[in-house]
């Protein structure tokens, strides 16, 4: 596992104190030193060959060398003088704190990999949402899973509808309350790390990995900052990771929509239906993850409404439409995958996850 030393540098003790905390949590980066001044700063970069430099604008104003390592800017207020310091020092990064810290903790974790030309491979994340009951999240997300799986990409399918936890029935896990959940992760959500992770994902005999969501609702469900520690972590260890998240958005949701490489809005060919999903593109465009949103059509018949009225309702491309299958409530009920199993529905989803696996980017 890869771990990134850094020196930190604040002419402000409890700013410097602030970020040391949050940094010294993070299970691959490690804080070798700090510095309050730019001497102080040079000597402890000559002493400690740190893979990354943590500093207010202040301080790297008077350093004249950080000998090759990655600069990270962090302050309290974006300034003119203080983003002019950070092009000068070469800053890879430049966070408001503490509205910024994720984004430099992720950032901070990947400054000791290896450069972009021989890259270290991190997996994709979809997150699939369905905006109104019954839409079929939970079809499209385990099958998903499955398709991936079928084609040999190392897949984790994660539940966190922490209400419904339907993935457990609809993958024909037993309900066994020994079993490992996202509620085990609660008390480490600040200090995740792979051993942690290792301990509650499940093997399915479809080839994929699975994180269920509690055995009963109501018990504490994983914050904000945990949703971005799983991710992270899952990101250097699975080519896919399939979130399955509830109707309801709450912030640990709304985390891992903001952390998702593809979002998928489960939609049917009803006005109920796109009337929900036409609420949660509004949702989408403040988050700022409309460019990466996608509509699936699920369960779709010939009717009134058709796939390009939903297009053009939305704003949004369709990235698939699943016929209705005879095949699919069957397989549901018992617990079983259509996913490649040549039924018209099983074929669709093998397709949408050759597009999600071969598509360029992060």
């Amino acid at each position: 596992m890869h771990e990134t030393g850094v020196v930190l540098a604040f002419e402000d003790p409890a700013l410097q104190e602030e970020v040391l905390h949050f940094l010294d949590r993070l299970p691959r980066v490690r804080v070798l030193g700090v510095a309050g001044d730019g001497s102080e700063l040079v000597r402890r970069i000559r002493d400690r060959r740190p893979q990354a430099v943590v500093a207010s604008p202040a301080v790297l104003a008077r350093t004249p060398d950080v000998d090759g390592a990655s600069v990270l800017v962090v302050a309290p207020a974006e300034t003119t003088a203080g983003l002019r310091t950070a092009l000068q020092a070469g800053a890879t990064g430049f966070y408001l704190w503490p509205e910024e810290r994720d984004g430099l903790g992720r950032d901070a974790e990947r400054a000791a990999l290896p450069p972009r030309s021989e890259p270290a491979r991190f997996g994709r994340v979809v997150a699939v949402h369905g905006p109104r009951g019954g839409a079929g999240c939970t079809f499209v997300a385990t099958n998903l899973a499955a398709a991936s799986a079928d084609r040999d990409a190392d897949t984790v399918l994660i539940d966190l509808d922490a209400f419904g936890a339907d993935v457990t029935a609809a993958i024909g896990l037993p309900p066994d309350s020994t079993i490992a959940t996202t509620a085990d992760l609660v008390p480490v959500a600040t200090e995740l790390a792979e051993e942690h992770l290792e301990r509650v994902l499940h093997p399915h005999a479809r080839g994929f990995r699975v994180l269920p969501a509690p055995h009963r609702a109501g018990v504490d469900t994983l914050p904000p900052i945990g949703i971005t520690a799983l991710l992270r972590l899952i990101r250097d260890r699975f080519e896919l990771a399939v979130l399955h998240l509830p109707r309801a958005l709450g912030a640990a949701e709304i985390a891992a929509l903001e952390a998702a490489d593809v979002v998928l809005m489960i939609v049917t060919l009803d006005v109920l239906g796109v009337r929900a999903a036409r609420r949660a593109v509004d949702l989408f465009a403040e988050l700022g993850i409309e460019e990466r949103s996608r509509v699936v059509l699920n369960r779709a018949t010939r009717g009134e409404i058709v796939p390009d009225d939903v297009r053009r309702a939305l704003g949004l491309p369709i990235a698939a439409v699943i016929r209705h299958d005879r095949a699919v409530p069957r397989a549901q009920n018992r617990g079983e995958l259509v996913a490649s199993r040549g039924s018209p529905a099983g074929r669709r989803l093998a397709a949408l996850t050759r597009t999600i696996l071969e598509a360029e980017g992060p």
